[in-house]
């Protein structure tokens, strides 16, 4: 199998404990960046991205107590630069960070969400517009109360104080989108002790409604939504940490879903994200197996189910997974926290889909007696090159082509077909030395008018014919007749080519 499939790099150094991850164009060139959560430093890493799968060292940013499971990026003071907005589980509060737009970040500013009477505070983090006023609002999952906090945007990188809303016992992972398709977002939360998501339809002013709950898998971990079935309405994916799989869940497309269908992967998923990693149109899935030191892929079929996993080694207690195009090749890459370690675990992609290439009638190139080989109609990443051998085929007997497609990060990553190629010649032959002709003549009723054989040439080899009516040496009567001359090769291509001959009798004086 060599689709999907990932390049290792070396590992990136980071802090201690690196956790939750994203990616974002932090320095406004074009580039991705990473930004990574280092729990036991109690700090974010930057690392600067070069546009060639390569980042520069990182840069770190002080944050608050154990920041754990999240992280999002956006433009919360509409300066078009990205700023951060981090969990700090024992604070209580959300760091954010207003990005200077050159990859540098101001100090954190922190705002208190869940109940510091509780056992633990915040662990998931997203951000939309909740209230339609073109700012960045902020919700997290408080794990240890058992709400959500909503923190509305002022635009100006500030934040109103938490609203909270009731969902299900240890909330953790929290993504937003909408649900319902009435332009409004909506709320998906993970409870972990609940083994369930609950679902918090938007009002469209910064308030949501009470929570509607679906059962997924134990300790329900990160949630992904996406279109998994491309049916218009957004799906749900959530990594069970303690089940070892990740569960479905189909949009209905009212705010509704379909019960969970779980899929294997390995031991101990934490998060997970989505991206179309085989380029062949259909969202696929990428899950951090903390217990095995691996990374899942399921690759999605475009109606909402997935095959079965498969595994890339990444380093110890892979945590946080984000996907970007880190190397500018047009294809999507994986970056991995390893939880366990102080290093970031990145993969490139160098997927090449298998094809099949089915046999070919071709007709001849113009002016040849050669057919170029076609390149292959097949799903491939943009990294990945194509090259048939032979690249013609003669005119003739069927001749056999093999085509290999290459990744082009990996040149030992490639995969081949053959197939059989007939070549036709359709082009006719040229007439040429037709010339219009005019014969003087004594005889009052004609001539008899023998021409110059016309000549004929062919794209290629072989025998040509040419048949002219009326023929050299008839009687051609006074006035003007039209010859027509035939060339036919051994393909049986002809053409038609006309001259007149003009008999012309003598006048006497």
């Amino acid at each position: 199998m060599v689709c999907p499939a990932f390049l290792p790099q070396p590992p990136l150094a980071v802090g201690n404990t690196p956790a939750v991850i994203t990616t974002g164009d932090f320095n406004n060139d074009g580039s991705l960046d990473l930004a990574v959560v280092n729990s036991i430093d109690t700090n974010v890493s930057v690392l600067l991205g070069n546009g060639n799968g390569t980042f520069q060292s990182q840069v770190t940013y002080a944050l608050e107590s154990l920041p754990v499971a999240g992280i999002t990026n956006g433009d919360f003071n509409n300066s078009g630069n990205l700023d951060l907005a981090i969990t700090n589980l024992l604070s209580f509060t959300v760091s954010v960070l207003m990005g200077n737009g050159d990859g540098t970040f101001q100090p954190q500013v922190t705002y208190e969400v869940g109940n510091i009477l509780g056992s633990f505070g915040p662990y998931g983090i997203t951000n939309g517009d909740f209230n339609h006023n073109g700012h960045p609002d902020l919700a997290v999952a408080n794990g240890g109360e058992g709400t959500v906090s909503v923190l509305l945007g002022n635009g100006d990188g500030t934040f109103q104080p938490q609203v909270t809303y009731a969902v299900g016992n240890g909330p953790y992972g929290i993504t937003t989108g909408d649900f319902n398709q009435d332009g409004r977002p909506d709320l998906a939360v993970t409870n972990e002790v609940d083994s369930t998501v609950s679902v918090l339809l938007g009002n469209g002013d910064g308030t949501f409604q009470s929570q509607i709950t679906f059962a997924v898998g134990t300790r329900a971990n990160g949630i992904t939504a996406r279109d998994f079935n491309q049916d218009g309405n957004l799906d749900l994916a959530v990594a069970n940490n303690d089940d070892g799989n990740v569960s479905v869940l189909l949009g209905n497309g009212d705010g509704t879903f379909q019960p969970q269908v779980t899929y294997t992967v390995g031991n101990g998923p934490y998060f997970l994200t989505t991206e179309d990693v085989n380029c062949d149109g259909n969202l696929d899935l990428a899950v951090a197996n903390n217990g095995d030191g691996n990374i899942s892929v399921l690759l999605g079929n475009g109606d909402g189910t997935f095959r079965p996993q498969i595994t890339f080694t990444v380093g110890d207690g892979p945590f946080g997974v984000t996907t970007g195009d880190f190397n500018q090749d047009g294809s999507p890459d994986l970056a991995v926290t390893n939880n366990n370690s102080t290093t970031v675990s990145l993969l490139l992609n160098s997927c090449v889909n298998p094809f099949t290439c089915p046999d070919l009638t071709l007709e001849n190139d113009p002016g040849t007696c050669i057919a170029t080989i076609p390149t292959p109609s097949t799903v491939q990443c943009s990294n990945v090159t194509i090259v048939c051998s032979p690249a013609t085929v003669q005119v003739g007997s069927p001749a056999l082509v093999t085509c290999t497609a290459t990744s082009t990060l990996d040149p030992t990553n490639s995969e081949s077909c053959t197939f059989t190629v007939t070549v036709n010649d359709t082009e006719p032959p040229m007439l040429s030395g037709l010339n219009e002709i005019d014969i003087f003549t004594e005889d009052e009723i004609g001539a008899i008018v023998t021409y110059p054989d016309p000549t004929a040439t062919d794209n290629c080899p072989g025998f040509i014919t040419i048949h002219c009516s009326p023929a050299s040496g008839s009687f051609f009567p006074v006035g003007t007749t039209t010859v027509t001359c035939t060339a036919t090769d051994s393909s049986g291509n002809t053409s038609n080519e006309t001259f007149t001959i003009t008999v012309i009798p003598f006048q006497e004086e």
